[in-house]
């Protein structure tokens, strides 16, 4: 089920990245040439493509390693994210276990938790 998209703290969103583009490279994408263009563009026009941030009590997982990279490089605070409840089974490989304090912002973020 998709939740609205929100505004989040970049720090609460990197911490449920699978991998850190700036160490890690890819196979399928030239990282370092990727994020040096996506970085320019960013920096000109913002994130236009929200991150989407799948969650529950348990895990959560991140689409947008690259551009969590992009916005941590810049500095940002805040980054566009399109939340929505993650199955707990199957456990993804990449999932990142859940820290609690972030659960309550992102229940109260997805409009799940009076607050």
């Amino acid at each position: 089920m998709s939740l609205p998209e929100v505004r989040l703290p970049t720090a609460l969103v990197a911490r449920y990245r699978a991998v850190d583009r700036e160490i890690i490279g890819s196979a399928i994408v030239d990282t370092p040439r990727h994020l040096e263009a996506l970085t320019a563009d960013i920096a000109e026009r913002g994130i236009h493509t929200p991150l989407r941030l799948g969650f529950n009590e348990k895990f959560a997982t991140l689409d947008g390693n690259h551009r969590i990279a992009v916005a941590i490089r810049l500095g940002l605070e805040s980054v566009p994210v399109t939340l929505f409840r993650e199955a707990l089974t199957p456990r993804p490989r990449h999932a990142q276990p859940m820290q609690p304090n972030d659960l309550i912002v992102l229940l109260e973020a997805a409009g799940l938790l009076g607050g």
